[in-house]
């Protein structure tokens, strides 16, 4: 059973706030522990946490980590205070750690900014908008106003934008959302967050009982608002969703599944879950053990964590949800949202909120779609481009140049883009290779988001640290290997690795050469049965990575590829205690996923599919899938029918039981699978494909002979 990996860490460096907000989790919420806390984070307590982060990072693995100071007001603490605090960590931790601070901004000043500048300590500044909304709960503790010191701090910040983070803000629907917009566009914050009140079913959200759909018709309003008149404005709420919508992680705990993973420390040392649970009862955040007592490794194995982790999954939610049609995109709703009587198996208490606002994005999105759609390509197909030659590797090699050309003139410009960026300049010749490596392209991509403002994450929801060190990698190595025109193999390549967070475990170095090798084998067999496919493979992918699925068994063979990484090929070359995968079946993978990688060059230029949200069955799934993914599908067994009709026909002969089962395994498949996406709404360039491809399934039936023999065989 897989435990919990903290890779955040919020500490509490102080325990009391110089502002007195009536909505606080901390002070006006169910959890009163605040108050037998120690008013600061002791020297001690900074030093255990120290000690405990770099043992953790030792035992767990970590490659980066992420600590957030918090309060209370973290700025009691003292900026010195923190800033030595944070330099101890940085000098200890034998990882990158970004460090930040959440804060209400009174008490930053230009000689403080000027110290969390040089010491790389990010800032984000809690303000709900103009005097008349921050004054209607951000007030002193004797009722004073503390909008003038905070939209100071604002204005302080733009001229440190290395280190501002942005600005959260808590709704209030008695305040108009266009009013809020117009103030904030006033400011460049790097990111704007709003957050709806905290609530739960014992505690209502605030005026809802006398107006039920308060907050759905504020959300849905300042969504339009956003999107009509101010996308410009990096909003996190809005964007989550509309990443959640569209199958990607979320990256907030306000909706999507995730995973615990991080890490309260209280100001006494004590460990604590995520820290606005407080909402909800008393010693509803209480961990285990003290930063003396329990290591971070122990923390990590606790029940409490665990039953946490279980309400994050689909399984741990309530029944209703479960059904939900929106359960994929809402997730249940943040876990304190949920609490009752019966604790936290239930709906959010924002359900209606949630269920109105994706709603309306998905309607929203769908029109735009629609009124965007002048024509089925997204740009116009190379000259040289032939589809019915396109299928076939035999026939070509005119088309996909054409198409990898068009890639790499991107990549190149991308390439090119960042290089300026970070000032850094590289020989034409070698620049040129090194931008077809996927590696490449993925960081190159990454670092211009990263310039827009944009956050990365992997997969598994983890954000992805984007810096220009990868250049050094590129400029030795990895120069040697595109020149020489080889596929790289196994290597360490963090931009072919971070995508896919902690979802995927990547083999390490000791099986680097053996898993070469294997790869040798695999291709020879290629070769000698394809000869044009074994060149169409080395010259559309580059890089191979070995993977295993921690999820999976151990005996099952995978691999899987993906676009973000265009032309890296994942296969896992072990078989539980068996060792290393029969060459035959690295093949299989190889193929498999080359075709996947095939079909996306195609799909830079055109869809196969109409835009929609409807799933379908896919005979090689259990879970529905979008019918793109199934098209996908039928364009890979096709290939791989075809290898394995070659395998029965001239393999060896422990392979031909094999062989036979996988031929009649595909042939059924196939033939639901066609059936099934004749009923979708495919473009002209995808019928005409699937065309193609139902041609190539029946020239190719298990009951005859292969086209495809040897090396010898000539393709009609």
């Amino acid at each position: 059973m897989s435990i919990a990996k903290f890779s955040s860490f919020l500490v509490k460096v102080a325990s009391r706030c110089n502002l007195d907000c009536d909505y606080c989790y901390v002070y006006h919420h169910a959890d009163q522990s605040w108050r037998s806390m120690p008013k600061l984070l002791a020297v001690e307590h900074r030093e255990l946490f120290v000690d405990r982060l770099q043992e953790y990072i030792l035992q767990s693995g970590l490659t980066r980590c992420a600590v957030i100071l918090h309060g209370g007001e973290p700025l009691l603490a003292g900026t010195n205070t923190i800033v030595d605090f944070v330099t101890a960590l940085r000098n200890t931790c034998s990882i990158p750690v970004d460090v930040s601070i959440q804060t209400n901004g009174v008490l930053l000043t230009d000689e403080s900014l000027s110290l969390f500048e040089k010491n790389d300590i990010g800032i984000s500044l809690s303000l709900d908008g103009p005097k008349s909304a921050n004054d209607k709960h951000r007030l002193t503790r004797k009722g004073r106003s503390s909008f003038v010191e905070s939209e100071r701090a604002l204005i302080k910040l733009q001229n440190y934008p290395s280190i501002f983070a942005g600005v959260i803000a808590v709704i209030d629907a008695t305040t108009n959302s266009k009013e809020l917009f117009e103030y904030f566009d006033q400011f460049e914050i790097p990111q704007l967050d709003f957050l709806l009140p905290d609530a739960h079913w014992l505690r209502p959200p605030p005026n809802r009982a006398q107006a039920p759909t308060v907050y759905q018709e504020w959300l849905v309003d300042a969504f339009d608002i956003w999107l009509d008149q101010y996308p410009h404005i990096k909003l996190r709420t809005f964007e989550s969703l509309l990443d959640v919508c569209a199958g990607l992680p979320s990256g907030t705990d306000a909706f999507g599944f995730g995973d615990v993973s991080l890490l309260s420390i209280e100001t006494d040392g004590s460990y604590h879950d995520l820290d606005v649970l407080k909402v909800t009862h008393e010693g509803a955040t209480k961990l285990t053990g003290n930063l003396s007592d329990t290591s971070i490794s122990e923390v990590a194995l606790s029940p409490s964590i665990e039953l946490h982790r279980h309400f994050l999954r689909k399984e741990g939610l309530a029944e209703v949800c479960q059904k939900c049609d929106i359960v994929d995109i809402c997730g249940g709703g943040a876990l304190p949202h949920r609490f009752n009587k019966d604790g936290f198996s239930n709906p959010t208490v924002y359900c209606g909120e949630m269920k109105r606002l994706i709603k309306h994005i998905k309607n929203r999105l769908k029109k735009l779609l629609n009124s965007e759609k002048v024509d089925e390509q997204l740009c116009t197909l190379p000259e040289k481009f032939s589809l019915e030659n396109f299928e076939l590797a035999e026939s070509s090699k005119i088309s996909l140049d054409s198409l990898r050309e068009g890639a790499l003139a991107d990549s190149l410009k991308d390439l090119k883009a960042v290089l300026k960026l970070i000032n850094e300049p590289i020989t034409p010749p070698k620049l040129e290779l090194l931008s077809s490596h996927p590696g490449a392209i993925a960081w190159s991509k990454a670092i211009l988001s990263k310039k827009q403002g944009h956050l990365l994450y992997s997969i598994d929801g983890q954000e992805i640290n984007v810096s220009s060190d990868y250049l050094d990698f590129l400029k030795s190595d990895l120069a040697e290997i595109c020149e020489a025109n080889t596929w790289d193999v196994g290597r360490y390549d963090f931009w072919l690795r971070a995508p896919f967070g902690e979802t995927v475990t990547f083999e390490g170095s000791d099986f680097t050469k053996s898993g070469q090798e294997l790869v040798n084998q695999a291709m020879d067999i290629i070769k000698k049965w394809r000869p044009a496919l074994a060149t169409e493979m080395i010259e559309t992918c580059h890089a191979v990575q070995f993977i295993r699925d921690p999820t999976a068994d151990p005996r099952k063979i995978v691999s899987f590829s993906d676009n973000s990484v265009p032309g890296a090929l994942y296969v896992s070359i072990f078989q539980g205690e068996e060792g290393l995968i029969d060459p035959y079946d690295l093949a299989d993978s190889l193929i498999h996923e080359h075709r996947h990688q095939k079909l996306y060059l195609l799909e830079r230029y055109v869809q196969t599919i109409e835009a929609n949200d409807k799933l379908v069955v896919s005979p090689w799934r259990e879970d529905l899938r979008p019918p793109s993914g199934l098209f996908h599908a039928v364009f890979v067994f096709v290939e791989l029918k075809r290898f394995w009709i070659y395998i029965r026909d001239h393999g060896p002969s422990r392979l031909r039981s094999r062989s036979l089962n996988q031929i009649a395994d595909s042939e059924s498949r196939l033939e639901q699978a066609f059936n099934t996406l004749e009923q979708c709404h495919l473009t002209k360039v995808g019928q005409k494909l699937l065309t193609i491809i139902k041609l190539a399934f029946k020239e190719n039936s298990p009951n005859g002979s292969s086209n495809f023999y040897s090396s010898d065989s000539v393709i009609a």
